[in-house]
């Protein structure tokens, strides 16, 4: 499924919130007459995006998936958009049934890029940086690391430490920059924080040692505030060896036939 997270409270329902689960819920407690919960792949935070988030819900044996979409697409608000949908197995998780999940996060570098009509969909950077320096801060990032002072939380019982697969910086054929990170977890506000750092050092607000000092937990090293929420996107979870979407954004990344699923367990 796509969002665009500006004016939703992050993911996760929350009371007196509006949020991407708690409006899905809500529509399909209506279609069903029964409360519903549903789980996902990923919690967003508040302005982040998905065209890959994964969910998954039980449905009452009288909905087939391709009727199931239709109505449900038809009461969704223009913010939220289930691309397909298909029957699952019991044993079925978003979240810990995945192998692997791909943020995708995009700047703009250009003047033309702080244009109000740009807004919200990128980080409106505006200046200039140096692209060899951010492919050289990615490339440290891949391997089995701990990433707590590059996040706003660990989790008590898996710690710090993830294991990212690939980091890559690449020009899109819009002039921005975009990083495609992939991970076997991310910790909350990671590939943000990394973000921010990443482009301190491309801009020459610090050195790459303190990057390196901020992965590997040495000397005393803080992270910048994170970068803007409005540049990053969840754009694909692994199941086994197979992604449910391809990469890219619609409108900043060309990407192929690829499908994010909204499942449902009937």
């Amino acid at each position: 499924m796509h969002y665009a997270g500006s004016a939703f409270a992050g993911w996760q329902a929350q009371p007196d919130h509006r949020t991407v689960q708690g409006t899905i819920e809500e529509l399909l407690g209506k279609l069903f007459d029964v409360p519903v919960r549903i789980a996902a792949a990923g919690r967003t935070d508040t302005g982040v995006h998905a065209t890959g988030q994964e969910i998954a819900f039980e449905a009452p044996a009288r909905w087939n998936a391709v009727d199931l979409r239709r109505a449900l697409t038809s009461v969704l608000p223009a913010d939220i958009w289930i691309e397909t949908a298909r029957p699952t197995s019991q044993d079925f998780h978003p979240r810990f049934s995945a192998t692997g999940r791909r943020y995708e996060y995009y700047i703009g570098t250009e003047e033309e890029a702080c244009s109000p009509v740009r807004a919200g969909r990128i980080w409106q950077l505006g200046k200039p940086v140096d692209d060899e320096s951010l492919r050289l801060s990615a490339e440290l990032t891949v391997g089995e690391r701990s990433f707590g002072r590059l996040s706003k939380a660990g989790q008590p019982d898996r710690g710090t430490v993830c294991t990212v697969e690939s980091a890559d910086w690449a020009r899109t054929p819009l002039g921005d920059l975009r990083l495609a990170i992939i991970a076997d977890r991310f910790l909350h506000r990671m590939v943000r924080y990394l973000v921010a750092t990443m482009v301190d050092v491309a801009t020459g607000r610090r050195g790459q040692d303190e990057l390196r000092d901020l992965i590997s937990e040495s000397g005393d090293v803080r992270a910048p505030e994170p970068a803007p929420a409005a540049g990053l996107y969840l754009t694909g979870v692994r199941y086994g060896d197979g992604w449910n979407r391809s990469e890219g954004v619609p409108g900043l990344w060309p990407s192929s036939d690829g499908r994010s699923e909204g499942t449902m367990k009937q």
